[in-house]
């Protein structure tokens, strides 16, 4: 089949190519045996009905065996070429039938061959030793073509399983995948529900001194500074929410939301953590978090939280590992580097989930993230997250 069509070509250059050298080989004199104008005959019919083997294998098996013994009985040599059809359309049973039609297939196919053998002239030719050698013979050649056809039949099943297996394992390396991305979204969702919730704090916080201030204190500076802090604030909360919109598509994965994120405090938690497991960590972090938005500070905070995981899972204790958080070129860059293992160590295995959801992080954010190997035997992680200004 090609393109939903079949493709007739292949069975009729065999048909074709069948009737040809049939019909040669009747034109061959051999001594002894005249030569049978219906011999022609029988090897160019024979060649054409092989040409439909493929889409009918039965029939055509039955009609050559037909013809096997109807030549058989008018000439003497005309028997040979569908001889040879026969033993191909019986490949073609055996290839596309199961094992009870493929031992019916058998049974003709070598009692028409047995028909053949045993002339009227020569009843002698299977009797004996010698003639049950030759019957055995005989089952030998009938049985080749089953044999062909049921390995072709083997390994087109193997090769269908292989493809099954190989789509089964795609399908669930998609929806590990799927998951993953669904896990840090969620993961995404409870910071930013945070961060919103806090900036709708600050800005109820913010009017109500700004209300304070005009009503008891009789001092309207204190009240324009604090209406410029709600001004600000209320900006962040924009920029916070277009975040949360875009990371929002899906409502079910939002969860509830936990205590408000410190993203310098995440950070300074996870250097100690991994400094106690036997890591010597490094952190350059400048008070650079609380200049940025707090969905960019809170992302940056779990990049450096996975890659310090990262580092004390693959490079383990006495590793060295630098954290180097700054500003530059209206984005927030992070690059955490670590040493190598100190001594061989046996590779542990990973899922890859955690260099996965980091980058769906950093994406949902429209930064980048870059992470491999050094000439040291370390890794390196470099994340750039843009900046956006308050309108």
């Amino acid at each position: 089949m090609r393109g939903g069509r079949w493709t007739w070509w292949p069975e009729l250059l065999l048909g074709l190519g069948t009737a040809a050298l049939g019909l040669v080989s009747t034109r061959i004199v051999i001594p002894g045996i005249p030569r049978e104008a219906w011999a022609g005959v029988f090897a160019v019919l024979a060649g054409l009905v092989l040409t439909g083997v493929r889409r009918w294998p039965w029939p055509v098996l039955i009609a050559t065996s037909a013809l096997l013994l109807v030549a058989d009985t008018v000439t003497v040599t005309g028997a040979d070429t569908a001889q040879f059809a026969a033993s191909v359309a019986l490949g073609y049973v055996a290839y596309r039938s199961g094992w009870p039609g493929t031992a019916v297939a058998y049974g003709l196919f070598l009692t028409v061959t047995l028909v053949n053998v045993i002339d009227p002239g020569n009843t002698e030719v299977l009797r004996g030793g010698v003639g049950v050698l030759r019957v055995l013979m005989l089952a030998g050649f009938a049985a080749a073509p089953v044999a062909f056809g049921r390995y072709l039949r083997g390994v087109r099943q193997a090769a269908r399983a292989a493809e099954e297996r190989a789509r089964e394992a795609e399908e669930r390396r998609a929806a590990e995948a799927r998951m993953a991305r669904l896990t840090e979204r969620t993961a995404i969702a409870r910071d930013l529900h945070d961060i919103v919730a806090h900036h709708v704090a600050a800005i109820a916080l913010r009017a109500g001194s700004a209300r304070y201030a005009v009503q008891h204190t009789g001092r309207p500076e204190e009240a324009v500074l604090a209406l410029g802090e709600l001004r600000d604030t209320a900006g962040q909360v924009l920029d916070e929410l277009r975040e949360l919109l875009g990371v929002l598509r899906d409502p079910d994965a939002v969860a509830e939301a936990e205590s408000h994120v410190d993203p310098a405090q995440v950070i300074r938690d996870a250097a100690r953590r991994v400094r106690e497991a036997g890591l010597a960590v490094q952190v350059r972090m400048p008070e650079v978090l609380h200049r940025v938005p707090l969905v960019v500070g809170t992302t940056a905070a779990r990049v450096v939280q996975e890659a310090l995981t990262n580092s004390l899972k693959h490079a383990g204790p006495g590793a060295v590992v630098s954290v180097d958080v700054r500003v530059a070129g209206g984005a927030l860059l992070i690059e955490v580097l670590d040493s190598g293992p100190v001594r061989p160590r046996t590779r542990l295995p990973t899922s890859g989930h955690g260099l996965r959801g980091m980058r769906e992080r950093v994406g949902l954010l429209g930064g980048t993230l870059v992470a491999g190997g050094t000439d040291g035997g370390g890794w390196r992680l470099r994340v750039r997250l843009p900046i956006r200004e308050n309108e």
